[in-house]
């Protein structure tokens, strides 16, 4: 294992990065939950709620990839 070494700006914009794509995949999932909550339509709100879903999993993911490199990092 070598020493840590600080970031370089291309690195730096890539957390950055991934973490704007966590929150826009939460923000997405909020307005997937108020589109469900104000449909009527029990077809219509199941496809939200699996958009919603969707965007849960898509979050998941990105949390995983970034701390998988931020470990990557910090033990290079």
């Amino acid at each position: 294992m070598s020493a840590q070494r600080p970031m370089t700006d291309k690195e730096k914009q890539l957390f950055v990065a991934f973490k704007l794509a966590m929150e826009a995949e939460r923000k997405a999932q909020v307005e997937y939950g108020k589109l469900a909550a104000l449909a009527e339509d029990p077809e219509i709100r199941g496809v939200f709620e699996r958009l919603e879903r969707e965007e849960a999993g898509h979050e998941e993911a990105l949390l995983r990839m970034y701390r998988d490199f931020k470990v990557r990092f910090l033990t290079e």
